[in-house]
């Protein structure tokens, strides 16, 4: 039972890499069901060899461990029962709409840890003029992709030195090292300290991941999406019901705070200057690659449209809605150029008017408890 269940768990890995791509395997890698399934079959196989030990072949009835071997028995029974909750498991787990919606989770989640947004945000405060100051830039420590950055323990030090320090870079960019991302305003009297100190605040591996990266959330749906449009698979459904849940976590983002682009000590100085994603930047995203791998599709268009349409309602500033309105525009230019029937241009064209009517329409200011 534990080699069957070994063996569905790599064919649902291979299938799953192939169709979804190899990013999403930390989700299903992660699934408990999963684990506690493999975790009752190594269980009941050590347990079962510890009391094959205790038995022998010409022992009398009297010597047999009746506890253990009634517990045996138990056990097999369970990983039964078990084999067959874990193949009914698999089989959702690897289709297409319950992996939309795991890999949605975590743009939830990435968005859940944002603020609320107010109804009147406070203006920012521009970022000091690099010629002003003057700058020394330093360099990175080791090469990978970004996956955290201390920036409150970045503030503090930067305080502590009355420096400006400026990050060109963000969570989720890959960097090598020797690269000069970061800037220091004015110039340090030890550069190579202000570049180990800073170095320790920066995390870089292998791999993105979620945490404090808000973009990668999104490419793993658009990573479902655009190979669903691939002329091997050819899944157009798949990337309706991708663009759906895109919708919704968009939606969910336009009422929330996005970090400031700058973080000022207690005197209100400006002291940290960071690239940050912004909302037109998850727009983009969320919709380029889709609508670049769609573009021949009518269906595509016609549903991404609707999609812009019905954000339009969520869109609380004008920003949000200038960035929305690109990619109608986008959608429509994609359509007159590759799309070759006319009619099917016409329904593409009646869903951009009707996504820029609803676009053209005052913004709404959004309460606290949106």
């Amino acid at each position: 039972m534990a080699s069957i269940a070994f063996s569905v768990t790599v064919v649902a890995l291979s299938l799953a890499a192939n169709t979804f791509g190899s990013r999403l395997i930390r989700i299903f890698r992660s699934d408990r069901r999963t684990q506690l399934v493999l975790g009752v079959f190594v269980m009941t196989i050590v347990y079962l060899l510890l009391v094959l030990r205790t038995l022998r072949g010409e022992a009398p009835a009297s010597e047999v461990p009746e506890v253990a071997v009634a517990l045996g028995s138990l056990f097999a029974l369970l990983s039964v029962l078990a084999l067959l909750a874990f193949i009914q498991g698999v089989s959702s787990l690897i289709a297409a709409d319950e992996v939309v919606r795991r890999a949605r989770l975590e743009f939830d989640l990435a968005v859940g840890e944002l603020p609320l947004a107010q109804a009147i945000e406070a203006p920012r405060q521009p970022p000091p003029d690099d010629g002003e100051l003057g700058a020394a830039k330093i360099r990175l420590p080791r090469e990978g992709y970004v996956q955290s950055v201390e920036f409150t323990k970045i503030l503090q030090w930067a305080e502590q030195n009355k420096v400006v320090v400026r990050l060109n870079f963000r969570p989720g960019d890959f960097v090598v090292e020797g690269d000069h991302k970061v800037e220091v305003m004015p110039p340090p009297h030890d550069l190579e300290a202000a570049r180990k100190a800073i170095g320790r605040f920066i995390v870089s591996g292998e791999n993105r991941t979620p945490t404090q990266d808000l973009e990668f959330a999104i490419r793993q749906l658009v990573e479902v999406a655009v190979r669903a449009l691939s002329p091997g698979i050819n899944d157009p459904f798949t990337a309706l019901a991708v663009i759906d849940r895109l919708r919704g976590g968009l939606a969910r983002l336009a009422n929330r705070t996005l970090p400031p682009a700058t973080l000022a000590d207690g005197a209100g100085t400006t002291r940290l200057i960071r690239n940050i994603t912004t909302y037109a930047g998850a727009v983009d995203a969320a919709f380029n690659q889709i609508r670049q791998a769609g573009s021949a599709k009518p269906a595509i268009l016609i549903h991404l449209l609707k999609a812009l349409e019905d954000l339009a309602e969520h869109a609380r500033t004008e920003e949000q809605r200038e960035a929305l309105s690109r990619h109608a525009a986008l959608a429509r230019s994609a359509a007159r150029r590759d799309v070759g029937e006319p009619l099917d241009q016409q329904d593409v064209e009646n869903a951009f008017h009707s996504a820029d009517r609803a676009l053209r329409k005052p913004t709404a200011l959004v309460s606290q408890n949106h």
